[in-house]
């Protein structure tokens, strides 16, 4: 990652994030579909802390392919995860990472914490959530600082792939997925395109109109560093694509 003083600062504002650590990666099944072979993996992203993935590899790619990271939705179901983009479960037009492999693209979508394989045995839903931010504030982190190192980690684990071109690496999500594939863009610089269907707008915004949010929204110092505005600073030349609904209640335009 470059020596941005903005992006020095915007680490700051996460938290930092932990040293790396072997991801100890694994594939624990594998199906041959039509059009592309899925991979359920398993990685660490640190110690004690595994983390759960499909990898679609498009058959009859001439590999290394472009390879893009298809990041799931919150909506509030907590029960899905990297199962909705491969199109396995839930809305079949979240199914975008399939659809990227019959492309011919690499994709590899993990569960964030908190949902499908990554949910607590005790604690329910949004109480997960909100016991998962609250301990990382006292611990000097933040969600959201948790939720991007799990992502850098995938694109670490994408390196190790001999069937992925790592020059040409992008990310996609909606909603959740696209306010991670937006603060991702801003962290690392190994992903070169992204595309945001929903999720960002500015957090001065959710505060005037008295809207909440995930939890991994709530960033220390994120007003004072520029609030949105400033990670498009950290994206650019490269190129994103926001879009935005007009009526979308949550996420003003």
């Amino acid at each position: 990652m470059a020596a941005n003083p903005l992006r020095q600062d915007w680490l700051r504002a996460l938290g930092g994030f932990p040293a790396r650590t072997p991801l100890d990666a694994r594939v624990v099944e594998r199906v041959e579909e039509p059009r592309y072979t899925r991979e359920k993996i398993w990685f660490w992203s640190e110690p004690h802390e595994p983390v759960g993935a499909y990898l679609l590899l498009p058959n009859g790619a001439d590999f290394p392919a472009p390879a893009v990271l298809c990041l799931h939705q919150h909506a509030g179901q907590f029960h899905l995860g990297k199962s909705e983009p491969v199109g396995l479960a839930g809305d079949p037009d979240m199914a975008y990472a399939r659809e990227l492999a019959e492309r011919g693209y690499v994709t590899i979508t993990p569960d964030f914490k908190g949902f499908e394989e990554r949910r607590d045995t005790v604690l329910e839903g949004a109480r997960f959530e909100h016991y998962l931010a609250g301990r990382a504030s006292v611990e000097g982190r933040t969600l959201q600082g948790r939720h991007l190192w799990d992502l850098i980690r995938a694109l670490d684990y994408l390196h190790e792939r001999p069937e992925v071109d790592t020059a040409r690496l992008g990310s996609l999500g909606h909603s959740l997925g696209g306010q991670e594939t937006f603060m991702l863009l801003a962290t690392d610089e190994r992903v070169r395109a992204g595309a945001v269907s929903c999720g960002v707008s500015t957090v001065r915004s959710f505060f005037d109109r008295k809207i909440t949010h995930n939890w991994a929204w709530y960033i220390p110092g994120f007003l004072d560093l520029g609030d949105t505005p400033a990670l498009v600073d950290l994206i650019a030349p490269r190129p994103l694509c926001l879009l935005a609904g007009r009526q979308d209640r949550i996420f003003p335009v």
